[in-house]
């Protein structure tokens, strides 16, 4: 399983470093690229080791980063992660995808994990999730 996993890392950095050489930035400083990162999403920061992670197949970004660099690189977001369907994001689907983005604070980033998990149920699996969250809520006195 981690083989895989690595195979799937690897093959994201692949697609993110000639992505980076095509808009022009130098593979091979992740400071300098973290910081133009910076630059352009303000309200979601990357530390240049981050950016070294991703570069070196250590790590995939979160789905908000993903959507971000996606954004940057001008590519589909699907694409640049699993290297599957439209290299080349079309311009309708950028922008509903960057209307559907939730720029969370500090104190939430915990549940970004949640929010990948959810995203990975059916609509019918995700209302039952909503009603079991409703009756946690309505137990400890909680308005939804």
């Amino acid at each position: 399983m981690e083989a895989k996993n690595e195979k799937i890392r690897q093959q994201f950095s692949d697609r993110l470093k000639r992505e980076f050489a095509r808009a022009g930035l130098p593979v091979s400083s992740p400071t300098q690229i973290a910081n133009e990162f910076n630059r352009r999403y303000p309200l979601n920061k990357v530390a240049a080791q981050t950016m070294r992670k991703w570069l070196f197949a250590e790590a995939i970004p979160t789905q908000a980063r993903l959507l971000a660099l996606a954004d940057w690189l001008e590519v589909s977001p699907q694409w640049l992660r699993f290297g599957m369907g439209l290299r080349k994001a079309e311009k309708s689907n950028e922008t509903a995808a960057q209307s559907e983005l939730i720029v969370l604070g500090k104190e939430q980033t915990a549940l970004v994990p949640v929010i990948e998990l959810l995203s990975l149920l059916s609509s019918s699996n995700v209302r039952l999730v909503e009603n079991i969250v409703r009756c946690v809520l309505a137990e400890q006195g909680t308005k939804a």
